[in-house]
């Protein structure tokens, strides 16, 4: 915990602190984005229960969605900067949700004109190198 934020991992702290300290302003998870929206279905649609017997499942199908570590806004106060730390071994289904994550942000760009710069980072030499490309891309240093 850190300024009465609770995060995950102390790499999360750090890049927390190292934004703060080189002039951002980022928030912690603000947003969840919808990467692919659920049904409901109308195909019947049968799988085992706990027991074995098939079941009719008839609940929503729920929406996929993805939650960036860090947003705030480049010194252009357009351009959304997006920051996901990932210290450890990523999980079997981030690659597949990062993927449709990027799909999502390429249709904002498309239809909205929503610019954006997305930061997988990983250690503190990549989080100190993207904020050189961020400061480099808008002429502050």
């Amino acid at each position: 915990e850190y300024n009465g934020i609770k995060f995950k991992s102390l790499l999360e702290v750090m890049v927390y602190k190292t934004l703060l300290q080189e002039g951002f302003n980022p928030s912690y998870e603000p947003t969840k984005y919808p990467v692919w929206r659920g049904f409901k279905p109308e195909v019947p649609f049968y799988k085992p229960d706990s027991r074995g017997n098939l079941e009719l499942q008839t609940k929503k199908v729920i929406d996929i969605s993805y939650t960036p570590d860090f947003l705030f806004l480049a010194p252009d106060n357009k351009t959304v900067i997006l920051f996901e730390v990932k210290g450890g071994y990523e999980n079997d289904t981030y690659p597949l949700k990062e993927k449709m994550f990027r799909s999502y942000l390429e249709d904002l760009y498309r239809t909205r004109n929503q610019t954006t710069m997305f930061f997988k980072i990983r250690n503190k030499n990549q989080c100190f190198e993207a904020i050189k490309i961020i400061k480099e891309a808008y002429g502050t240093n």
